[in-house]
């Protein structure tokens, strides 16, 4: 097997089909059949399947596919090292909103500013597909807030605490069963299920038998804070992502009563490889100066 051929297997997988992929890598489609199907014979195993006329991935790909992009950034780090080019190249990062949002924006600013040649792409997703972003090393660097991070293939850095809160509207009651006992506020307004503050919160109530009336699902921050702002339920997020707002009285942090919330951490995840990718070490290098 060679790069061109891997190349040509991971845009595949993104297109599942032989002329886009073709199209795109400037090749023709007899091209690319005939090196999928050296591939396939050299490997021993059939890399697609066609269901319902659609190119699907087989166990046996989706397995190598962290392997093929290992292979492929592997690949483009040589040429860089080799053409002198360390503060040239792509560097893709993976974070959620509320790290986003709250400090990582400067960071890539003045990243830019001092590396212009040095391409970002950002990534906004929730904390657990960031990881798994990382781990199909499909990103270089995933930003994540968690109580811990337990991942031998992972080497964690730990950035700064994150303390969650309770929060609803300025005029809401001030403790959780006040609130609870209130139809209006009894109300939880938070985003995707896998987000690991919501967990935390669900973990919370259920030890407590806490019953929620009404739950509603939003896909940012942002939009939460408009329904709190509109006086609508409450929600549990990072202190950071509400500061602004509980400083000018709008929002308003809320006693627990039954518990303490545990506190995360932001930490900076990268994948323990054999070698060191100095556009990784560079972007750190500009996160911890932030956080000192």
């Amino acid at each position: 097997m060679n790069i061109k051929q891997l190349t040509i297997l991971k845009t595949l997988v993104k297109t599942r089909s032989y002329t886009d992929t073709a199209r795109l890598l400037n090749y023709t489609q007899s091209n690319i059949s005939q090196q999928i199907h050296q591939l396939e014979m050299e490997l021993q195993n059939n890399l697609f399947t066609h269901h319902h006329k659609q190119l699907v991935p087989t166990e046996f790909l989706i397995q190598l596919l962290p392997l093929i992009n290992d292979y492929i950034a592997t690949h483009d780090e040589i040429l860089n090292i080799s053409n002198q080019n360390i503060n040239k190249g792509t560097l893709k990062i993976a974070a959620p909103e509320s790290v986003l949002t709250t400090g990582l924006s400067d960071i890539i600013k003045n990243f830019i500013t001092k590396y212009p040649e040095i391409e970002l792409d950002i990534y906004n997703n929730s904390c657990s597909y960031n990881q798994t972003l990382l781990m199909n090393s499909e990103v270089d660097i995933a930003f994540v807030v968690n109580e811990t991070i337990n991942n031998k293939y992972i080497h964690t850095s730990k950035l700064s605490t994150e303390r969650l809160v309770i929060v609803t509207h300025y005029d809401a009651p001030d403790t959780l069963p006040e609130l609870l006992s209130n139809n209006v506020y009894n109300h939880f307004v938070i985003n995707e299920k896998d987000s690991t503050y919501r967990l935390a919160f669900e973990k919370f109530i259920a030890l407590h038998d806490i019953n929620l009336k009404k739950k509603t699902e939003l896909w940012s921050i942002h939009t939460i804070k408009t329904f709190l702002l509109d006086n609508i339920g409450f929600s549990v997020l990072p202190f950071r992502t509400v500061a602004t707002e509980i400083q000018n009285q709008q929002l308003k942090i809320i006693n627990p009563v039954y518990g303490d919330l545990p506190y995360f951490y932001t930490f900076a995840l990268t994948k323990k490889k054999s070698w060191d990718n100095p556009l990784i070490k560079l972007f750190l290098q500009e996160v911890n100066l932030s956080v000192k």
